[in-house]
């Protein structure tokens, strides 16, 4: 039958950012490379012991100066707020005071007349650069939020530090008192010299802007703006010019449209009702054989009737249609129509007897017309053109105008802020700066550099940094594992053994297995404790693969003797060679031949025949092997197909424990394959020779198909790794089962020499010792 697949195994949890994890390890790799740590503090100690020796004595002298504001008494209600400004303005100011002290100024005055004696520190160097010199042993400093300054020396000898000191704090007070004492007065001076100065300017740009402003011709509009004439005059023309433009155009092109009718033979009446607009009604009229008085009763009459239908309409509304009132409100519209046509009647009479003289009139009106609208557009453009011209130099004018008016106003705001000024140091010209000496400066008794407690200090900081880094160094060039709880934590999974490098027994097929060879040999140990993890296992495991990262790591040596262990302990143990491409195990144990896993696979015959035919019984007691056999062109697919699957079934239901030798898990698929279809998997690791990389990347495999990865082997552990990484845990291990399980003095002897599945009552008792020594 095909076995059911495994529920989820639980994925490795990786924890390489975890940042306690990281901590461990790194510990770990300092209490294993302490020499290193050690080395590193002792160098660093030597060059302190030796910078201490050989430095220069220097020692330091300190004084301490405060600047003050001296204020006279203000008999007036704002005297607080001027104390406040006062003594916010030396807060202001004392990073310049700080920076006077260290100026050229007072260092080349303190240096002046200096006596022989004081000149120790500035022996070989030119009198010219002593300022630089002083300036480079000089610090000043100020205390945030106080008026304090203090001043500080460094020389070889603690006088001559006093001494200089000294002679900087009193040439720093002169130069102070004198530049700061009478500040208030000559601020003034200033002040009043530089408001002169302006109002003499104001007055010229003032008398400037009059002047320019009498040229320019503005009047003032209601309101009080300035407003230009000639800028009026100049849009009225503009106006006016653009009506002429239009006059003549219409103008033109009526004169057009009457040629054309009078060439053509076109009614000539038509015209003369559309040109009413143009040449005027009282033209028409005339034609028409009416006089004045006629026209003008005409268009009363006109008026009249409208004047009637608007209030017909409006009456309608209110009083209906039969009303009487409206009734006789329409006879007398009637009338007035019916007067009116009659006046157009006998109009277009006349107009019909006067139609042969209508053409040449109407043609020299349209003329007479265009001609006079032709010249009335030329004279207002001559007249605009001429205003135009004027109006540029008005503008340039203009433009001078506002730029003197803007002069103006900035020179009388600068005039009115240097009263303010001048008003407010009138009430302060009796105050000052004053500087007053806070403390002396005194000559050091013991020196301030080097001091033997910085000195240590910076041995012992630059050393532990030094090695710590050196150690992180050398430990991230070295990726390797260092420690099994480094294994475990960044794997996830539990370490179920530590095998040590053995040597050869010399033997040949199973007698070369070390646990058939020397049952009872140190080295044994390693595989009955992994027997024992397996064992005691939480989940299922009677169908097991085991595999590793690369060739090479021993894994074929470790399923060889765990496949012993089993067998001793009384189980039914079933051997599978499943890596056909090189086949370890197989060669291990003298097996090679066409028998073997590769004509099971192929076989179409039963399962149990096949199996029959190529299973090797009883390699020792309790123990069958199938060799890889001959090697296939594609095991990918022999193990992938429903033959393995129904061996693996078969092997179930007859064997108490089945193990699977399979490839290396990161040079071909098979281990996943095979995972895939068994318990679980064990992964075999040689710490001297597998890369944390390569190992971590092959229990991803496994976490990337679900597969249950039971733990890692750690394996070929040497007898001097006490030295490396693996020392504490090989210790352990080995003393554990050396020292209390298989002895060699007389009082075990006989427990030796018992069959090993009689022994297995007691690994239940063991069983928990042995969880933690896994």
């Amino acid at each position: 039958m095909i076995p059911d697949l495994q529920p989820p195994a639980t994925a490795p949890v990786l924890n390489t950012a975890n940042m306690v994890a990281g901590m461990i390890r790194f510990l770990h790799a300092v209490r294993v490379r302490r020499g290193t740590l050690l080395s590193v503090l002792l160098i660093s100690a030597a060059l302190g012991t030796a910078y201490y020796l050989t430095a220069t004595r220097l020692y330091d002298a300190h004084a301490q100066v405060r600047i003050v504001q001296s204020e006279r008494d203000h008999n007036s209600l704002t005297s607080e707020q001027l104390s406040g400004q006062s003594s916010n303005a030396v807060f202001q100011m004392m990073a310049t005071y700080q920076r006077i002290m260290s100026g050229d100024r007072v260092l080349s005055a303190a240096l002046e007349d200096l006596p022989k004696e004081y000149c120790i520190d500035f022996e070989g160097i030119a009198p010219e650069v002593w300022p630089t010199a002083l300036k480079n042993n000089v610090t000043v400093t100020n205390e945030r939020g106080t008026t304090l300054i203090d001043v500080r020396y460094r020389s070889r000898s603690p006088k001559v530090a006093a001494f200089i000191v000294q002679r900087i704090v009193t040439e720093y007070i002169n130069n102070i008192n004198r530049s700061y004492g009478n500040q208030t007065l000559e601020a003034l001076q200033r002040l009043t010299e530089e408001k002169e100065e302006t109002s003499r300017k104001l007055a010229e740009k003032n008398q400037e802007y009059l002047d320019l402003q009498s040229q320019s011709g503005n009047v003032l509009d209601p309101e009080g703006k300035s407003t230009s004439l000639l800028s009026l005059r100049l849009i009225e023309l503009n106006k006016s010019l653009m009506e002429a433009q239009r006059a003549t155009l219409d103008a033109r092109s009526f004169l057009q449209t009457v040629e054309q009718a009078a060439r053509t033979g076109q009614d000539l009446e038509q015209l003369l009702f559309q040109a009413v607009e143009s040449l005027g009604a009282s033209i028409l009229a005339k034609q028409m054989g009416l006089g004045e008085q006629d026209a003008w009763a005409v268009a009363r009459l006109n008026e009249d009737l409208q004047k009637l239908r608007d209030e017909w309409s409006e009456k309608r509304l209110v009083l209906g249609d039969n009303n009487s009132e409206l009734l006789e409100m329409a006879q007398r519209i009637r009338s007035q129509e019916a007067l009116i046509n009659g006046y157009f009647e006998r109009g277009k009479q006349n107009l019909a007897s006067n139609s042969s003289d209508l053409g040449p009139q109407l043609l020299g009106m349209a003329r007479q017309r265009y001609q006079l609208a032709m010249s009335r557009q030329q004279s207002l453009q001559q007249q605009f053109d001429l205003e135009k011209v004027a109006a540029v130099k008005h503008n340039t004018l203009m433009a001078k105008l506002s730029i003197i008016d803007m002069e103006c106003k900035r020179l009388q705001a600068n005039d009115d802020s240097l009263l303010k000024l001048i008003e407010h140091h009138e009430l302060v010209k009796d105050e000052g700066i004053k500087v007053d000496l806070n403390k002396l400066p005194k000559a050091a008794k013991l020196p301030s550099s080097p001091r033997l407690v910085l000195v240590i200090a910076v041995c012992f900081v630059f050393g532990l940094g030094g090695g710590l880094g050196l150690i992180y160094l050398l430990d991230l060039l070295d990726d390797r594992f260092r420690s099994p709880d480094e294994l475990r934590m960044q794997l996830g999974v539990p370490v179920l053994a530590m095998v040590r490098a053995m040597e050869p027994t010399g033997g040949t097929g199973a007698d070369a297995i070390q646990c058939h060879a020397k049952p009872n040999g140190v080295e044994t140990e390693a595989f009955r404790t992994l027997r024992t993890a397996i064992s005691f296992s939480d989940r299922q495991a009677q169908r097991i693969v085991v595999t590793s990262t690369e060739p090479g790591d021993g894994k074929t040596t470790v399923m060889s003797n765990l496949a012993i262990a089993f067998a001793q302990s009384g189980k039914r143990t079933l051997l599978i060679d499943a890596d056909m491409r090189r086949p370890g195990l197989t060669a291990l144990l003298c097996l090679k031949g066409q028998q073997g896993l590769s004509q099971v696979l192929r076989d179409e015959r039963p399962i149990a025949a096949s199996v029959a035919d190529n299973l090797f019984a009883q390699i020792t007691p309790g123990l069958d092997v199938i060799p890889s056999g001959s090697r296939p062109s594609n095991p990918a697919e022999l193990l992938t197909s429903e033959r393995f699957s129904e061996l693996l079934a078969w092997a179930e239901t007859s064997y108490d424990q089945i193990l699977i030798d399979a490839p290396p898990v990161l040079a071909v698929a098979d281990p996943i394959i095979i995972s895939r279809m068994v318990d679980g998997a064990v992964l075999v690791v040689r710490p001297d020779k597998n890369r944390r990389r390569m190992v971590i990347r092959a229990a991803e495999a496994f976490a990337a198909v679900e597969v249950n990865l039971m733990g890692v082997v750690v394996n070929h552990l040497s007898s001097g790794s006490s030295g490396d990484y693996y020392g504490y845990g090989y210790g352990y291990g080995y003393g554990y089962g050396y020292g209390y399980g298989y002895g060699h003095d007389e009082a075990n002897a006989a427990a030796e020499s018992k069959p090993e599945h009689e022994a297995e009552e007691s690994i239940a008792d063991e069983s928990e010792s042995v969880r933690r020594a896994a």
